[in-house]
């Protein structure tokens, strides 16, 4: 499958049909899972608020975790050494354990695993690792669902806006700076990471209005600025504290943002819009820079090392 495709399949990734079981009797969510495999909790921690959520991105899982934690492990592979301990440490403990993958050894570890299509990278298969966390809460509904299809399709065939985005980038050799905004600081997270993955380039995120308490000091009159490109994510309509916010602080630093939005009525469209355009920036950056946006060779190299090393 060439990578385009993968990017393409979202909208028929957010119809998939896979979801988690939910017990009726949790106090609190522990989510793990790393790399594109984890994007899926801080997602998820964004639309759902009625218990705590916590994310594990490491071996280790809190001391809470008991009879009452519904432990969901996300690994694309099944595979990933850091999701399998501490799975087996929440099992150890008693937790109500669900899994997402497509097989591996987190198959067998974990009888209760929704099984999603491989053959993708696990950072392209965004979709079929988020909607069985958001159709096992319902929080999501079949209108919404159907207006996010219609929006990624526009998007497919209308890409020039994120070329150009690319080309500005490649241009300028520039560093992508991406700011959130409440409720999609895990779409700005998504983003670094896809330019990290796809196009090879280092990049950073951070969200307002959090931002407005450091990294404000230092884009008023940080080291070779110019070096930047700098974008935010918005959506419609959008709280007039945060537009206030984004204004003051781009006319006190003097520095010029990108606005990228998020296109629909619900939280569900305006996250997957956004995040589609982010994987076309991202991946037209990549041919720009004439890297396999698929190629992920450093890292397995690191795994290998790890291994050679126990």
């Amino acid at each position: 499958m060439e990578y385009i495709e993968e990017i393409t399949s979202l909208k028929e990734q957010i119809s998939f049909r896979g979801m988690i079981d939910v017990p009726s009797a949790i106090d609190n969510i522990v989510i793990a899972g790393m790399g594109g495999s984890g994007i899926a909790g801080r997602i998820f921690k964004e639309f759902y608020t009625k218990k705590p959520v916590t994310l594990v991105r490491s071996y280790d899982i809190p001391e809470f975790v008991g009879p009452k934690t519904l432990f969901v492990a996300i690994s694309y592979s099944g595979n990933t050494e850091e999701t399998l301990l501490a799975t087996k440490k929440a099992r150890e403990k008693g937790a109500q354990i669900t899994a997402i993958s497509t097989g591996g050894k987190l198959a067998e570890l974990v009888k209760d695993t929704v099984i999603v299509p491989d053959g993708y990278q696990p950072r392209s298969a965004v979709g079929y690792l988020t909607i069985p966390l958001l159709s096992g809460f319902e929080l999501f509904n079949e209108p919404e669902l159907d207006v996010a299809k219609k929006l990624l399709i526009n998007s497919d065939v209308n890409v020039n806006p994120y070329k150009k985005f690319a080309d500005e980038i490649f241009s300028g050799s520039k560093i992508p700076v991406i700011f959130g905004t409440p409720g999609f600081d895990s779409v700005a997270y998504r983003w670094k990471t896809q330019f990290n993955e796809n196009a090879k380039v280092l990049a950073y995120s951070t969200s307002f209005p959090e931002l407005n308490h450091n990294d404000t000091m230092a884009l008023e009159n940080t080291y070779r600025k110019d070096e930047f490109y700098f974008f935010v994510l918005t959506h419609k309509p959008l709280e007039k504290e945060i537009a206030d916010r984004i204004r003051i602080t781009s006319k006190l630093c003097k520095f010029e943002m990108k606005e990228v939005e998020g296109e629909g009525t619900s939280l569900f469209s305006k996250v997957f819009t956004l995040i589609h355009k982010g994987d076309y920036i991202s991946y037209f950056l990549a041919q720009k820079r004439g890297v396999d946006p698929r190629n992920v060779a450093v890292i397995e190299n690191l795994k290998n090392e790890l291994r050679k090393s126990k």
